[in-house]
C-alpha cells in the first residue's frame, strides 16, 4: 500500500472522530452545566486558583449565566474542530496541497488564537459566577493566563507560519508546473 492511500484512510479515521467530537462537545457542555451541582468541588475547581466557592446548589439563573458564557469559547473550539475536519476531509480525497489547505491551516490558527482569549475570559466569568452567593468582599473575579494557554498561543503562532510555508511551496509548485 503507497503512502498516499495510507494517509486517506488514517484522514478518513480522523474525519470520524472530529466530527463525534463537534457533536459531543455541546452535549457535554450541556450536560455539565445541567449536572453541575452533582459534580464534586475537586471536578469544579481543577482549573482554577483556591476560592471562596457558592455553595451548592448552584441556582438555575447562575447555571443558566455560566452555559451562555461557555458558548463563546465552545464556539471558537468548534471552529477548530471544524476546520480541521475539512483539513482531513481534503486528505482523505486525495488532495494534499492547495490553497484550500493554506486557508484552512490560517483559520485554525486564528480560531485557536481567539479560543484562548474567549476560554480566559470564561474563566473570569465562572470565578464570578461560583463566588456570586458569597457575601460582599469575597466574591471573586480571577482572570489569568495558564501555561497551557501561553502554549496553545504558540501552536496558534506556529501554524499560522506552516500555513505561511505551504503557501510559499504552493505558489513555487503551481510556477514549476508552468515552467517548460
Amino acid at each position: 500500500m503507497n503512502n498516499r492511500v495510507k494517509i486517506t484512510k488514517v484522514s478518513a479515521v480522523f474525519y470520524g472522530f472530529l466530527s463525534f467530537l463537534l457533536a459531543a462537545l455541546p452535549v457535554g457542555v450541556m450536560l455539565y452545566w445541567i449536572f453541575i451541582n452533582e459534580l464534586p468541588e475537586t471536578l469544579l475547581t481543577v482549573n482554577m486558583q483556591s476560592m471562596p466557592l457558592v455553595s451548592p446548589p448552584l441556582p438555575v439563573s447562575l447555571r443558566l449565566m455560566g452555559f451562555l458564557a461557555s458558548l463563546f469559547p465552545l464556539c471558537a473550539l468548534l471552529s477548530v474542530l471544524y476546520s480541521l475536519r475539512k483539513l482531513f476531509a481534503q486528505y482523505r480525497g486525495g488532495n494534499f496541497f492547495s490553497l484550500a489547505h493554506v486557508v484552512l491551516f490560517k483559520k485554525i490558527a486564528w480560531a485557536l488564537f481567539l479560543w484562548v482569549l474567549l476560554s480566559i475570559g470564561f474563566d473570569g466569568v465562572q470565578s464570578v459566577l461560583f463566588s456570586w452567593s458569597n457575601p460582599p468582599g469575597s466574591r471573586v473575579l480571577h482572570i489569568g493566563m495558564s501555561s497551557g494557554d501561553v502554549a496553545m498561543l504558540g501552536i496558534s503562532g506556529l501554524v499560522l507560519f506552516i500555513a505561511w510555508i505551504m503557501d510559499e511551496g504552493r505558489r513555487l509548485s503551481e510556477e514549476n508546473e508552468l515552467t517548460v
